[in-house]
């Protein structure tokens, strides 16, 4: 009899234990700065004809890091279509190609490898993609991207 109660004992332990609920998110870690920087990326395309020219993925990043103070700045993945020519002219180095933020040049373009740390932290990047940060004078209120294409019209990312 004891060994009865002591076998049905363990077996109700086992599979009440099996049945608890566990959350995903329970098994990692929150990484705040790929978090945040989710909520302040913004992805446009150019598209013609219904074939994808370009696309841009831009994260603002005044909002997530406090070290970027004297301008505006955004971690910017881009990918152009038949880009691969010419490494000093592609990406944001393409002379068809502009990226402008409420219609001002940026004051910076800086080239990042995928070993950056920067790259490490945000999300969406592919190995397609050509990576920068990139600065704009400051400007306070609606910050509009503007990605354009000398051949094939402009797309619009637009930051609150």
């Amino acid at each position: 009899m004891r060994k009865i109660f002591l076998i049905v004992t363990l077996t109700a332990l086992f599979l009440f234990n099996g049945c608890g609920y566990k959350n995903g998110f329970a098994f990692f870690s929150k990484d705040k700065p790929y978090e945040k920087a989710i909520s302040y990326t913004k992805k446009g395309e150019i598209v013609v004809s219904m074939e994808n020219k370009a696309f841009i993925i831009a994260t603002y990043l005044n909002p997530i890091y406090k070290r970027y103070e004297d301008g505006d700045y955004f971690f910017v993945r881009v990918y152009i279509s038949n880009d691969f020519e010419d490494d000093k002219k592609n990406g944001l180095l393409n002379p068809k190609y502009h990226l402008l933020l409420n219609d001002q040049e940026p004051t910076m373009i800086k080239e990042l490898s995928r070993e950056d740390i920067l790259t490490k932290e945000m999300p969406m990047v592919k190995p397609w993609y050509k990576i920068y940060l990139v600065k704009f004078p400051k400007d306070s209120g609606v910050k509009k991207l503007h990605f354009k294409s000398d051949d094939y019209g402009q797309t619009v990312l637009i930051f609150q």
